[in-house]
C-alpha cells in the first residue's frame, strides 16, 4: 500500500510536525475513513510501520481506509505542559489537515488505536472527544489514577482531572460513549492498569470489550492483536472491503 512521510503546520506547536499516512491502494475509489493509530513511550511516527504488519493487514483487508501516525513524543498525547499540546495536535490540526489532504468522509468520525502509551492516549481522547472519535481500541496501556498522576507527571487541579481516563469514562453517558475495546497480555507488568479500568467500567454501566491474552509488553502481542481492533474499527465505521 501506498505510503507517506508528511510535514504539516501545526498551529499548537507553531511550527511543522511529522505524520506517517498508510493510503489505500489507488484502485479504492474515495471517500475514505481514518483511523488514528498512537505509538508508545520512545517510539515514532514510523514505529507501527516498521515494528508491526499493520500496513499489510490493512492492505490484505482492502479496506477504504487512511491510517494516521503521528509523531506523539513521549507526551503521553495530552496538552501536559504549553510547549508540548500533543493533544491539540491530533484533535485539531491534524483532523483540520487532513480534511484537505486526503479525501475523506468529511461528515464522519474517526477510528482511534494505540499501545502503552498511545493506548492511554487512545483512551482518553476517545472518552473525552465521542464527537471526534465513534472507535477506540486500545493494547496494554497505562492508565494511571489520580494519585499516579500527580506523582509521575507532578500535574496537579485542572490539568491532573485533565489526564484522567477515569474522569473522562465518568463524562460519557450510553448515548455518546464511543465503541470501546481493550486488551492487555498477562505477562504484562501494566495488566492491573487495565483490569482497574475494567473493572471501573463495569461498575459504571459502560459497554466495553476487554480481554486477556497471553503474551507481554511487546511487539510480538501488538502485532497479533491490532488485527482485532482492526476488525472493531472497520464495524464501526461501517467498511466495505473493495471488490
Amino acid at each position: 500500500m501506498p505510503v507517506a512521510t508528511i510535514q504539516f503546520k501545526s498551529a499548537a506547536f507553531e511550527g511543522d510536525m511529522t505524520f506517517t499516512a498508510l493510503l489505500p491502494d489507488p484502485l479504492i475509489p474515495p471517500p475514505y475513513s481514518v483511523l488514528v493509530q498512537l505509538h508508545g513511550k520512545y517510539d515514532s511516527h514510523t514505529s507501527w510501520l516498521y515494528k508491526s504488519k499493520l500496513a499489510e493487514y490493512v492492505s490484505l483487508a482492502k479496506l477504504p481506509l487512511v491510517v494516521l501516525l503521528p509523531d506523539g513524543g513521549n507526551g503521553m498525547w495530552a496538552d501536559m505542559h504549553p510547549n508540548a499540546p500533543y493533544e491539540s495536535m491530533i484533535v485539531e490540526d491534524l483532523w483540520r489537515f487532513a480534511h484537505t489532504m486526503f479525501p475523506i468522509k468529511h461528515r464522519q468520525k474517526w477510528a482511534i488505536g494505540g499501545l502503552s502509551m498511545g493506548g492511554y492516549g487512545a483512551l482518553r481522547l476517545g472518552l473525552k472527544f465521542p464527537e471526534i472519535f465513534n472507535s477506540v481500541y486500545a493494547h496494554s496501556s497505562v492508565i494511571p489514577n489520580q494519585t499516579e498522576i500527580t506523582e509521575w507527571f507532578k500535574v496537579k487541579g485542572k490539568t491532573k482531572q485533565d489526564m484522567d481516563c477515569f474522569y473522562w469514562a465518568a463524562k460519557r453517558t450510553s448515548r455518546d460513549m464511543p465503541r470501546l475495546g481493550f486488551d492487555c497480555g498477562t505477562e504484562d507488568g501494566l495488566i492491573e492498569h487495565n483490569r482497574r479500568f475494567r473493572d471501573f467500567l463495569k461498575k459504571s454501566k459502560l459497554s466495553h470489550t476487554y480481554s486477556e491474552h497471553p503474551g507481554g509488553h511487546d511487539w510480538v502481542y501488538w502485532d497479533t492483536h491490532v488485527q482485532t481492533a482492526l476488525k472493531q474499527h472497520a464495524e464501526v465505521l461501517k467498511l466495505q472491503p473493495a471488490k
